[in-house]
């Protein structure tokens, strides 16, 4: 399986999962890991939970690949700031191609939890509309963000579920 996966990180979280999950990924398959970096980075909470809940778009930096119609599987990553992704990510969204028929899971890095679902809701419309047919969502949220054993697992069984109602597609 050729895997596509896009993720932006501010504090180092989203970062430690993603490559968790690329690393379990490779097991499988071919994967290309890219980090959103944006150009004029957002550094103070407020900020950042400001753009992000007007839907903010960042300006990124060169060299992210867009277009999905030469991957199995796409993966979209973000943390959650004020119930919505980050701009960085919706910059991506709104460059991504050639999701038609494609496999996509949204996996989401979180402190309280609160706003998970609002932002899953969010990216779900986009991804749907760009015509992504199967969606998978997971929600790391901080207290298990160390926990390697249980960021696999949990890969793992999104992988084994393919789409099919997915047990483990969850908010923990």
């Amino acid at each position: 399986m050729k895997s596509l996966v896009t993720y932006y990180s501010f504090s180092g979280n989203t970062d430690k999962v993603m490559k968790i999950f690329a690393e379990v990924l490779s097991a499988g398959g071919e994967v290309k890991l890219q980090r959103l970096l944006p150009k004029d980075e957002i550094k103070d909470f407020l900020g950042q939970c400001m753009a992000a809940r007007s839907g903010k778009r960042s300006v990124l930096k060169e060299g992210i690949d867009f277009d999905a119609s030469h991957y199995d599987l796409i993966v979209i990553a973000s943390p959650v700031w004020a119930f919505a992704p980050t701009p960085a990510v919706n910059s991506f969204l709104d460059g991504l191609t050639g999701l038609n028929g494609k496999w996509v899971i949204v996996l989401l890095t979180s402190g309280s939890g609160v706003g998970v679902k609002n932002c899953f809701k969010n990216m779900r419309v986009i991804l749907e509309n760009k015509g992504a047919a199967t969606i998978d969502e997971i929600n790391i949220p901080d207290r298990k963000q160390k926990e390697g054993s249980f960021i696999k697992t949990s890969i793992v069984n999104i992988i084994n579920g393919k789409g099919e109602g997915c047990a483990s597609c969850r908010i923990l």
